[in-house]
């Protein structure tokens, strides 16, 4: 079994350990699942290297080592440190009484693979690679050779999702039983490749009694969708509040509402400058469209949820101050919306339990006096540090986007779809978060479920069109066909 989420590494230790299933008949299942990855992989050709650490993670590189030889497959095997753990020695010994042999020189070893297999540290590796292991990982990282990083590649602390000063680059990672925080975040993400998670035989019952780091944002979300009535009319669904837009980005005010109608908000009222009222009148017919864009006036009206700053600029600072500060619906804070309170973020510290702040990294660093490089160092830590300090849930944007609670809550999207890295993309997830609002879903399930279905969206496009030419237009038709269809 596979844990469908996040966990620490104390938290798969202790799965192993409380299983019920023998220490030895875990390793063996690791050595079948990592044969049986590699003949997937079409990887058991050539010459295969396995480098060997002296714990556990050695322990299953000698296992899978035997295997191959059994298999009349060829391995080589090299020992960076003799074997401390009882079970690492067992299985050395076990592949050495097949007639297996421990190379003396990692260079020629490497240098003689096709596949090179990294069990030097796993999960339990703490601190910086120094002498003969860090040696290992830098003849590694040389090779040619195709590079499987066996639970996590080794240099990587696996509850750390920075980048350590050396670690195994990795074409693949087979880590068992659940991702860990290294793997399922940027920048340490970087460094594993593909990411296969490998089922050794910890129970389901087992994984589920320890708590998740953080949940995976998939489809297990769609139950959270809001009841569709069969007797709903349009103020069942909600309605939704944009100030968005201004003459020289009407497109941002028509993706917000394009993404909110097709998400199946009951009604839309944007508010925006008259070129852009102009322009998107002619764009789209549903939304209500006002270029009065005062908060009295906006404030005037009955709305569920409100949509602030996709491309509105600037000219509207002091009425998303004032709405920030005295509306009582639900908030998604994007773009020009974060930029308007940057520079005074403390005014605005919980006023609204059910506020979504959607930041790309370069607009968390301005919120914070940081460098986008720095929040991308950082890219968990600084989304949950921001949600617990201001009480807004947070959703930091990129490859792998973090959605973080106020109260702890963490979940993590594994969407890395580069064509979504194109000006207007952030404008449709900001609209269907607001939609999910405005429907009536809390303001942490309504970012996560968003964040899956945006997600979700761009790689069914991306599996048709290429990211290349897929387009943020496209997005909220196939995000609303997800909703009915799954």
């Amino acid at each position: 079994m596979t844990g469908r989420d996040i966990y620490l590494a104390s938290d798969i230790k202790s799965m192993d350990e409380s299983c019920g299933v023998s220490s030895e008949l875990l390793m063996e299942n690791a050595a079948l699942a990592l044969f049986r990855r590699l003949e997937m992989l079409g990887r058991l050709k050539g010459n295969i290297c396995i480098i060997c650490g002296k714990g556990n993670n050695g322990g299953d590189g000698y296992a899978l080592a035997v295997s191959l030889l059994k298999a009349k497959i060829g391995v080589t095997v090299f020992s960076v440190d003799s074997p401390s753990s009882p079970l690492a020695v067992k299985f050395k010994k076990a592949y050495e009484d097949l007639g297996g042999e421990i190379c003396r020189d990692i260079k020629e070893a490497i240098n003689a693979a096709d596949t090179v297999v990294d069990c030097i540290f796993g999960f339990s590796f703490r601190g910086t690679l120094e002498g003969a292991n860090a040696d290992a990982v830098r003849t590694i990282n040389d090779c040619s050779a195709f590079v499987l990083a066996v639970d996590v590649p080794s240099g990587l602390t696996a509850d750390d999702t920075r980048l350590p000063p050396l670690a195994v680059k990795a074409d693949c990672t087979c880590t068992f039983t659940a991702l860990k925080p290294a793997l399922a975040s940027y920048p340490a993400a970087r460094l594993c490749g593909k990411i296969y998670i490998e089922d050794i035989g910890i129970p389901e019952e087992v994984i589920k009694r320890h708590a998740p780091f953080a949940a995976i944002a998939d489809e297990r979300l769609l139950a959270l969708l809001p009841e569709r009535r069969a007797d709903g009319h349009k103020g069942t669904f909600g309605t939704l509040a944009a100030l968005c837009g201004n003459a020289e980005t009407c497109g941002a005010a028509y993706l917000a509402c394009l993404s909110a109608l097709k998400s199946g908000v009951g009604m839309v009222r944007l508010y925006t400058d008259v070129p852009c009222a102009t322009v998107t009148k002619a764009r789209i017919a549903e939304p209500i469209i006002s270029d009065n864009c005062t908060a009295k006036a906006i404030l005037s009206q009955r709305h569920d949820a409100l949509l602030i700053g996709c491309g509105c600029g600037r000219t509207h600072d002091d009425t998303i101050k004032k709405l920030l500060l005295e509306a009582k619906a639900s908030i998604v804070l994007d773009a020009d919306g974060i930029n308007c309170i940057a520079g005074d973020i403390e005014l605005y510290r919980s006023v609204n339990p059910e506020t979504v702040i959607t930041p790309h990294p370069a607009e968390m660093g301005r919120l914070v006096g940081k460098s986008a490089e720095e929040i991308n160092s950082l890219r968990v830590e600084s989304a949950v540090e921001f949600a617990k300090k201001y009480g807004f849930v947070t959703v930091l944007k990129g490859a792998k986007t973090v959605i973080a609670a106020p109260d702890g809550r963490l979940c993590i999207s594994l969407t890395e779809n580069t064509g979504l890295a194109k000006g207007g993309s952030g404008d449709v997830l900001a609209g269907l978060i607001a939609s999910l609002l405005a429907q009536g879903m809390n303001s942490f399930d309504a970012a996560c479920l968003g964040v899956y279905l945006h997600g979700a969206a761009a790689e069914r496009l991306a599996s048709k069109k290429g990211v290349y030419a897929m387009l943020p237009s496209e997005l909220p038709e196939i995000i609303g066909q997800i909703m009915y269809f799954g």
